[in-house]
């Protein structure tokens, strides 16, 4: 072989090597963009491969959550439309439920044609349904530890993780703020119960977020008598259902009732007249607006409200 040819062959071998390397970087930058257009969740119903920044959500009991992350869902059912502390971002927001208020709307929801539904409702024929659609992801009502996990779940989910810890730096001085209140209150030592009327039934509640569970128990860190304890907040229900005969046994130095679902507590029996709340003057009713709502926003307003609730208490006594 001549120094000619050996260097023409060398050449062609380079610019072989240079294409492929080439190729390569190609097909590496391209499976990098195919990569970043979708992401995959694990969920209960599997791995779920969804948007990597959505654009036409539709939520099934979480566009308080959405807005939280300023991102406002195309639907929601109607229950959850009534929260007060998103009535400024619903004008848009379409009814996709059914006269029951939590049901949905298989139609209206494809008519909507989201990219992504997030769901609270873990009913297997719905989420068929749904995943026919676009990607559907559920998380269960009671999936989540508090507002802080579930603003974290969702930011994984969004691809919002930053918006997700800021959010959480502001929930957690907020609540440090709250806390600092209740101890200037001198409560320390008392306990705190938190009850609902509804039909002709008493409820017992634990931590769940609905009713301000999670804001009185969770983040105010407020303490239950031990039979709440037992049997409403380490349950995997999250309540207890009583009779009034019993409710001295889990009635607390304070009571927060609840009256939601237009529940409607007999002030004039003689077991709830004879409880030292009562006669204190030590009870607190509830919103049942603003009470109802268990998205992170809703609790982080709700134990500011209690906090305030017991503040002024104190203050009058």
């Amino acid at each position: 072989m001549t120094k000619k040819q050996y260097s023409y062959i060398l050449t062609v071998l380079l610019a072989f090597s240079v294409f492929l390397s080439g190729c390569q970087s190609g097909q590496k930058q391209t499976a990098s963009k195919n990569e970043a257009k979708t992401r995959v969740v694990k969920t209960i119903n599997g791995n779920v491969t969804v948007p990597a920044n959505p654009k036409r959500v539709v939520t099934i009991g979480y566009a308080g959550t959405m807005l939280a992350f300023g991102i406002k869902p195309l639907g929601e059912t109607g229950k959850y439309l009534e929260s007060p502390y998103i009535k400024d971002h619903i004008s848009e927001i379409k009814n996709i439920g059914g006269k029951d208020g939590f049901s949905v709307s298989v139609e209206k929801i494809l008519k909507l044609k989201p990219d992504l539904i997030v769901s609270m409702t873990n009913d297997k024929k719905e989420y068929e349904k749904l995943s026919k659609i676009a990607p559907t992801v559920v998380y269960p009502f009671g999936t989540f530890k508090d507002a802080r996990d579930e603003m974290k779940t969702f930011g994984k989910l969004l691809g919002k993780e930053k918006e997700a810890r800021e959010w959480t730096k502001t929930f957690n001085q907020k609540m440090k703020a709250a806390r600092a209140k209740i101890k200037d209150a001198s409560v320390q030592g008392e306990t705190f119960s938190l009850i609902g009327a509804y039909a002709k039934s008493v409820y017992v509640y634990g931590a769940y977020g609905y009713r301000g569970g999670e804001a009185i128990y969770t983040q105010l860190g407020l303490t239950p008598p031990e039979s709440v304890k037992k049997d409403a907040i380490d349950t995997a229900d999250g309540y207890k259902a009583i009779s009034f005969e019993v409710l001295p046994k889990y009635a607390g130095d304070y009571i927060f009732v609840d009256e939601s679902y237009n529940g409607k507590l007999d002030q004039d029996n003689p077991v709830w007249k004879s409880l030292d709340a009562v006669k204190k003057g030590k009870v607190f009713f509830l919103d049942p607006d603003r009470f109802w709502p268990y998205d992170p926003n809703a609790v982080q307003a709700q134990a500011e409200e209690i906090a305030d609730m017991i503040s002024k208490k104190a203050k009058n006594e």
